[in-house]
């Protein structure tokens, strides 16, 4: 799949909850999350609101353990970086398309248990207080600086999957993942952030993007062994990446 497959749909009834997001919804100050973009992307508004999501790249997914698999803080612990990959967008650009300044916020909901997304570093339980949404932000009018902000995204993971040596291509036993970014604007002038449940937060736009979720590490040349315990919170190490592809072709097991 490539950019050009994604489109704005709706979100749908499975993406709503998921059982195994439960924890402390994230509450840190947004001006540390996201910076701000060069110019307002006035070709990226709709009439109140504009999400632009980064096309899908092969990027790295980083495995925690389930101890610490909702955790809301910075820097969680990883049992295994580089455990696996994901064909998903690595950014999220929030645009305001209205003249005036305006508070915006959003969450990203997906639909692939064990699996979360970090934005700025975070991950956020959608099933937590204010439904997962995340701080709000003040975005200045279209067409002026800072009228755009951009949250930088990546992946963990605190459950094993299939393995494949492709760094570069979705293998055909990847798992398929959908992400759904909800965007809502609030029409307050002040220059303090509306409440979480501020009953005047109004979605303006949603967009889902689809992608696919791999493991790359194993143990020696077994494929199907996972060298990973998700279940211990203690640094672990496997083979990956390039050396995996290297002893794939030498071995011819590709």
């Amino acid at each position: 799949m490539n950019a050009a497959q994604q489109q704005a749909t709706a979100p749908s009834r499975g993406q709503s909850r998921r059982a195994v997001v439960k924890g402390a919804a994230w509450a840190v100050p947004v001006l540390a999350m996201g910076a701000p973009a060069a110019h307002a992307g006035i070709s990226r508004c709709t009439v109140t609101g504009s999400i632009q999501m980064g096309p899908n790249v092969f990027t790295d997914v980083d495995a925690v353990c389930q101890a610490n698999a909702q955790s809301p803080d910075l820097n969680v612990p990883r049992i295994r970086t580089g455990y696996g990959r994901a064909y998903l967008p690595v950014y999220i650009e929030i645009c305001n398309c209205t003249v005036d300044s305006a508070w915006y916020r959003f969450r990203e909901v997906d639909t692939l248990d064990n699996f979360q997304i970090e934005v700025a570093g975070r991950h956020n339980d959608q099933n937590g207080a204010g439904a997962g949404y995340r701080p709000g932000f003040k975005l200045s009018p279209v067409g002026e600086s800072g009228g755009c902000q951009r949250f930088p995204l990546t992946y963990r993971t605190s459950q094993s999957r299939p393995f494949s040596s492709s760094l570069s291509g979705v293998p055909g036993n990847a798992v398929g993942v959908s992400m759904t970014v909800t965007l809502q604007r609030h029409p307050s002038a002040s220059g303090s952030a509306p409440s979480q449940n501020d009953p005047g937060w109004a979605t303006v736009s949603t967009f889902t993007v689809s992608g696919s979720v791999w493991r790359t590490v194993r143990v020696g040349a077994s494929n199907s062994s996972d060298p990973v315990n998700f279940g211990s919170c203690a640094r672990q190490s496997g083979v990956a990446g390039a050396a995996v592809q290297a002893e794939t072709r030498v071995a011819g097991l590709d």
